[in-house]
């Protein structure tokens, strides 16, 4: 079992986002999470939520981000919560960790964000 939390800014994450450009960006975010977070109402606000994702599973996974590629954790924002989607590396270490279910959540107030990741 393994928990991860993650906190962010979202005016911090915004002032990243608006100084690049989507393959820059692509070097952080994949490209479905990219197509999403500027499909939405709140852009930034989802952006925030997919680098926290990814800080989260990062520290659920007992590793941090180390070894571990930005792109290989990829984050799908949905009325529900979030569903998260491993490759490569990281998806090596849920199956050393014995992953075998994540329970993804996120919160939104007034300039934050916060993902809470759960492995089981």
């Amino acid at each position: 079992m393994g928990i991860g939390i993650d906190l962010e800014s979202i005016s911090r994450v915004a002032n990243w986002v608006k100084r690049y450009d989507r393959d820059t960006l692509s070097l952080v975010f994949t490209t479905r999470e990219i197509d999403h977070c500027q499909s939405v109402s709140y852009p930034y606000q989802h952006y925030a939520v997919c680098f926290c994702a990814k800080e989260a599973v990062g520290k659920a996974l007992g590793t941090g981000l180390a070894d571990i590629g930005w792109n290989e954790i990829e984050t799908a924002i949905d009325p529900s919560g979030l569903t998260i989607q491993l490759q490569g590396a990281a998806q090596r270490q849920a199956m050393i960790n014995g992953v075998q279910h994540w329970l993804a959540t996120w919160c939104c107030w007034d300039d934050y964000v916060l993902v809470h990741v759960l492995t089981y």
